[in-house]
């Protein structure tokens, strides 16, 4: 039975990805960093579902603690066969209002943090091991704003590592960057205007969970192909937006 790390699990996005796998069978290692009680009820409901899941928290932003959140899950649950780069920080700030301490953390947790994870993994998977690492990112990334500028800058970053890792030609990991389109309301954005919003896009629908689990699950069966990077965003990337779709 396969393992699989999900950074971030305990809410959202990140939780929803975790039941998908524990569901489709996979040993499921929940990261967790202030919401570990959330992550640990997850793990509950889904151990009383029959699956093998446990808890490890860890605050990504510090030194060495993604290489030892890797090291914790390799010795209770075995080098992991897909990782889930998940944990993210969506806070605003504005080109020319930079928050200097926002984009330090944005880069330590969106970009230092999963690099780290990805070195640390390639030592520590067995030799014939196969692992798929999937970074995710934002359809934005293809569309560039100015809003939100910490978490675009920590999140382009990481792009551009997947893309170097690939060029690299390190067999046996592959590296995916998955770019969402729009899940939830964006910021201070209402319920309504994200559903009004989403009906702009060229499919006029939002993106599920669902719909990014189903992504993952698909290219980490088929492992003859190579890491690349897809945007799962109702053609949101786009539309064209000069702004944020929370200010649009």
């Amino acid at each position: 039975m396969k393992t699989c790390l999900v950074t971030g699990a305990a809410r959202r996005l990140g939780a929803d990805l975790a039941r998908c796998f524990a569901r489709d069978g996979f040993n499921v290692a929940l990261h967790a960093h202030s919401s570990v009680a959330q992550a640990q009820a997850l793990s509950e409901q889904l151990c009383g579902e029959g699956r093998q899941t446990s808890v490890f928290s860890g605050d990504l932003s510090l030194p060495g603690g993604a290489k030892s959140l890797l090291e914790n899950v390799a010795a209770e649950m075995g080098a992991p066969d897909i990782i889930v780069n998940n944990a993210s920080l969506f806070a605003y700030d504005f080109p020319g209002a930079a928050d200097e301490a926002l984009l330090r953390s944005s880069l330590e947790i969106h970009l230092l943090a999963p690099v780290a994870i990805l070195e640390a993994a390639s030592r520590l998977k067995q030799a014939a091991q196969r692992i798929a690492v999937f970074n995710i990112l934002d359809q934005k990334l293809l569309n560039l704003n100015p809003d939100f500028f910490s978490y675009t800058v920590g999140k382009a970053g990481l792009h551009a590592a997947g893309r170097i890792w690939r060029s690299a030609d390190r067999v046996g990991v592959r590296v995916f960057g998955i770019l969402p389109g729009l899940l939830s309301p964006s910021g201070a954005q209402s319920q309504q205007r994200y559903e009004e919003d989403v009906r702009k896009s060229p499919l006029q629908r939002g993106v599920s969970s669902r719909d990014i689990y189903d992504a993952i699950a698909f290219f980490a069966r088929h492992e003859n192909l190579p890491g690349q990077d897809f945007a799962v965003d109702a053609g949101e990337s786009l539309t064209g937006r000069k702004r944020d779709v929370a200010f649009e």
